[in-house]
């Protein structure tokens, strides 16, 4: 049985959750059924600050839940807040920093990626 041609169904405590330098990302699609893309929420303290990073493969899809903050993507700056959706191509490299309250973000990526595949960091 292939499982990334397999429905997957995941409810609100369903995946993995991990840190990555300092962000808490849930994992929403288990690896093993990744086929095309991947799918994270990416869940960020008030003030906390993402370390610039890009992926040379992976174009990344975002939608932000709630909270407000700062997207620089290459060398444009965007603010952050619910119903903002953006495209990050690959080899952009991005940062995100929340303002007063915890930022919340859906994450896709196509192809998939990982914290350890074509995640590279320049911090």
């Amino acid at each position: 049985m292939d499982l990334k041609k397999q429905v997957v169904f995941a409810g609100p405590d369903g995946g993995s959750t991990f840190v990555l330098k300092g962000i808490r990302i849930d994992q929403l699609l288990p690896r093993e059924n990744c086929d095309r893309f991947s799918a994270y929420r990416v869940r960020m303290e008030p003030r906390q600050v993402k370390k610039p990073s890009f992926h040379k493969q992976g174009e990344e899809l975002y939608y932000v839940l709630s909270g407000t903050g700062t997207a620089q993507l290459g060398d444009q700056s965007f603010a952050l807040e619910p119903g903002c959706f953006f495209r990050v191509p690959p080899n952009t490299v991005h940062r995100f920093a929340a303002e007063d309250e915890p930022l919340e973000m859906l994450n896709f990526h196509s192809p998939p990626v990982f914290s350890d595949s074509d995640t590279y960091f320049t911090e």
